[in-house]
C-alpha cells in the first residue's frame, strides 16, 4: 500500500505530481500571484493509507485522523485508511490528534493511486512555567516571556501557565514524518517558496485544566535556537522567522531572526510552530522508481541533494514505485537509490531544472548482486469467502514496516530483498470490519512468492485454503496439525462436514524452507478436485514452509503448481495452510 525528509529536498512519499494549472491557487483563491509551481488545483476525490508512530517507532492506536471533512481513527496497528475524500488536485492537508502527543500536521500532494503516508507524533511533555518566565531545553533551546497572556476568548489571563516545547534539529533523520506541513512557504510577497530549514520550535501554552493560552495582544518572547554544526559557517546573518498555519496548512513568512554567535535569535507575537528559514524558487519533482523491465519497485530509498546543502532529501516508494515533492530550480540534483540494507543501486544526477513546469522523471534502477527482486502476491477473502475491498496488507521486512492495499481481494507487493535475508512478516487486516489474519511469518522466495489465500477474520484463528485455477477459493476451517515422530515432519488436515473435501498434507521436514515434492516425502491431497500428488502428474509444484512452532503457535505452509486430473486436464492450484500445532 500505500521516510523521508533530513531538510531541504522534502520528498514525499507515495504522491504523484500533475501538470499545474495557472488559475488555481494552493488555498483556492485563482487569484494568487504566488509561484505557479503552487497552484493546487481543484477538489478531487482521492484516497490515503497511512501509519501513525510515536517517537520510538511503536504505532499508535485510537489516534484521530482527519482529512477534509473526513475523520477515523487508526486501528490496532497504527493504521488508518481514508476513501474517495475531497482535496485539491495536488495539496492535501492531514491533522492526527492523540491525547499525551502534539498534533500531528502534514500537508501531501496527492496521487491518484492510493495515498501512503507516515507521521510521527511528539509527546507532549507538559510543565508549569517558571517564576522567571523562561524555558529552556538541554540543546540550548530557550524562550523568554514578558509575563503577559490570555485565554482563547482574548481575555487576560493571570493564573498559573503550563507549557510543551519541541525543537527539531536539521539533522535529524526523522525531521519528515515529525514535522508539520512540508518545506513550503507563503513570502510576504505572497509567493509560494521552497524552505531550507535552520531549525524549527514549538511551544504550546495551557491553563490548569488544558485550555489553550497565548501571548497576549501587544506583547512578545524572545526565542533562541541553536545552529546545527553543519550550517554555522554559512548561516546568513539574519534569516526569515516563518510560523505554520494550521488552518492553510502551509509556513508563513513572519518577522527575521538574527545570527548570535551559533544561534539564532528573535522575537515572536504567538506560538505554534517556528521556522528559521532560506527560501528558493521551486521545481515539482516526481521520480518513479522501476526495475529494467518496467515494474515499479516499492520501499526503494532515494536520497536527493545539491551544491551547499549538507543534508539530503529522502523519499521511500511507495508500492507504485513513487516518489515526489518540491526541489529547488536551477540546481543540479545528485541521486543515490539504495535498499532496505543500504546497499547502493544507483548513483546519477537531474537537472538543472528550470522551475516552469511540473517534471516527471522516470528512473530504470539495475538491480545490483547484492539486491534481488521479490514479488509478493495473493488473495485476501473476509469471514464469509468474499475479497475483501477495504483492507490492507502490513508487510514487516528488515525492521521497516509498510502497507500495501489490497484491490479487490488481491494484493502484490513488489520490493527488494537484500543481504540474502529472506525472513519476512506478513498482516491482513481487513480495515472496514475490523478482522485480521494475525501476524504470519512467512519465506521469500525470489522472484516471486504466492501466499496463496488469506483468510482475515478472528474467528477462524486456523484455516486450510486453496484456488483452483481462476475459481473462488475454498476454504476449510476445521482442521488439525500434528508433528508426525515416525517420518520427522508434520502432518495436517482438513476435516469439513462433507468427507469428499478432505484436505491433506504431509511432509517429513519441520525445518522452513523452499521445497518441492521430490524432497523428503511431501503429499498434498484435495479429494474434493481429484488432487494427489502420489499419483497425479504434476509440474512446477513448490511448497514453503514458513513456520513451524510449538505446541499451540502455528503451522504456515504454502503451495503452488500445476497437475493433471484424471480426464488429462491440466489445472493451475495454490493453497495456504494456517494451523495451530496440536501434537
Amino acid at each position: 500500500m500505500k521516510t523521508i525528509l533530513k531538510t531541504t529536498l522534502f520528498l514525499f512519499l507515495a504522491i504523484l505530481i500533475h501538470s499545474c494549472h495557472e488559475d488555481d491557487s494552493i488555498g483556492g483563491d485563482s487569484g494568487s500571484q504566488g509561484n505557479e509551481e503552487f497552484d493546487f488545483g481543484s477538489q478531487v476525490q482521492r484516497d490515503f493509507i497511512g501509519i501513525i508512530k510515536d517517537e520510538t517507532d511503536a504505532t499508535i492506536s485510537n489516534a484521530e485522523v482527519v482529512i477534509g471533512t473526513e475523520t477515523v481513527q487508526t486501528d490496532a496497528n497504527g493504521v488508518f485508511v481514508i476513501t474517495d475524500v475531497s482535496v485539491q488536485e495536488r495539496f492535501a492537508y492531514i491533522e492526527v490528534n492523540k491525547a499525551g502527543y502534539l498534533k500531528g500536521l502534514k500537508t501531501v500532494v496527492p496521487t491518484e493511486d492510493v495515498n501512503s503516508i507516515e507521521i510521527v507524533l511528539l509527546a507532549e511533555q507538559v510543565q508549569a512555567l517558571p517564576s522567571n518566565n523562561e524555558i529552556q531545553l538541554s540543546n540550548g533551546t530557550k524562550v523568554t516571556f514578558d509575563g503577559s497572556f490570555e485565554d482563547a476568548n482574548g481575555n487576560a489571563y493571570t493564573g498559573a501557565v503550563y507549557y510543551s516545547m519541541n525543537h527539531m534539529d536539521p539533522a535529524s533523520p526523522n525531521i519528515a514524518n515529525e514535522m508539520p506541513g512540508m518545506l513550503l512557504g507563503k513570502t510576504t510577497g505572497d509567493d509560494f517558496e521552497m524552505l531550507q530549514t535552520y531549525g524549527m520550535l514549538h511551544v504550546s501554552l495551557t491553563d490548569a485544566s488544558g485550555n489553550s493560552l497565548q501571548i497576549a495582544a501587544g506583547s512578545s518572547a524572545e526565542i533562541r535556537m541553536p545552529i546545527s554544526t553543519e550550517l554555522q559557517s554559512g548561516a546568513p546573518t539574519t534569516i526569515p522567522l516563518w510560523s505554520f498555519d494550521e488552518d492553510a496548512g502551509y509556513w508563513v513568512e513572519e518577522g527575521f531572526a538574527t545570527k548570535t554567535g551559533n544561534e539564532y535569535v528573535g522575537t515572536v507575537a504567538h506560538f505554534s510552530w517556528w521556522n528559521c528559514d532560506i527560501s528558493f524558487q521551486t521545481e515539482l519533482l516526481c521520480l518513479i522508481v522501476e526495475d529494467v523491465n518496467g515494474n515499479p519497485l516499492a520501499n526503494v530509498n532515494v536520497d536527493l541533494t545539491f551544491p551547499g546543502n549538507p543534508f539530503p532529501g529522502v523519499g521511500t516508494s511507495n508500492q507504485y514505485g513513487q516518489i515526489c515533492g518540491v526541489v529547488p530550480s536551477n540546481e543540479v540534483l545528485t541521486l543515490t537509490a539504495y535498499d532496505s540494507c543500504g546497499n547502493t543501486l544507483l548513483t546519477d544526477t537531474i537537472g538543472p531544472l528550470n522551475g516552469t513546469s511540473s517534471t516527471t522523471i522516470t528512473q530504470v534502477l539495475t538491480i545490483p548482486n547484492s539486491s534481488a527482486l521479490q514479488v509478493v502476491t495473493g488473495n485476501f477473502l473476509d469471514c464469509n469467502n468474499n475479497p475483501v475491498t477495504n483492507g490492507y496488507v502490513e508487510y514487516l521486512y528488515d525492521g521497516k514496516r509498510v502497507v500495501f492495499v489490497v484491490t479487490n481481494g488481491v494484493f502484490e507487493i513488489s520490493t527488494l530483498i537484500c543481504n540474502s535475508n529472506t525472513n519476512a512478516i506478513i498482516e491482513g487486516v481487513d480495515y472496514g470490519s475490523d478482522q485480521s489474519t494475525g501476524s504470519m511469518p512467512i519465506l521469500l522466495t525470489p522472484p516471486t512468492t504466492n501466499l496463496g489465500t488469506l483468510i482475515s477474520c478472528n474467528g477462524i484463528d486456523e484455516y486450510m485454503t486453496y484456488q483452483l485455477d481462476n475459481n473462488p477459493a475454498v476454504t476449510i476451517a476445521m482442521v488439525q496439525g500434528n508433528k508426525n515422530i515416525y517420518s520427522g515432519g508434520f502432518d495436517l488436515y482438513g476435516t469439513p462436514q462433507d468427507p469428499l473435501q478432505e484436505y491433506y498434507f504431509s511432509i517429513q521436514t519441520i525445518t522452513p524452507g523452499i521445497y518441492t515434492l521430490a524432497d523428503f516425502n511431501a503429499l498434498v491431497v484435495i479429494t474434493e478436485i481429484d488432487l494427489n500428488t502420489n499419483i497425479s502428474a504434476t509440474q512446477n509444484f513448490q511448497i514453503v514452509v514458513n513456520n513451524f512452532s510449538t505446541i499451540g503457535g502455528f503451522i504456515d505452509v504454502a503451495f503452488s503448481g500445476d497437475y493433471v486430473d484424471s480426464s488429462g486436464i491440466t489445472h493451475s492450484i495454490s493453497g495456504t495452510l494456517h494451523v495451530r500445532r496440536d501434537t
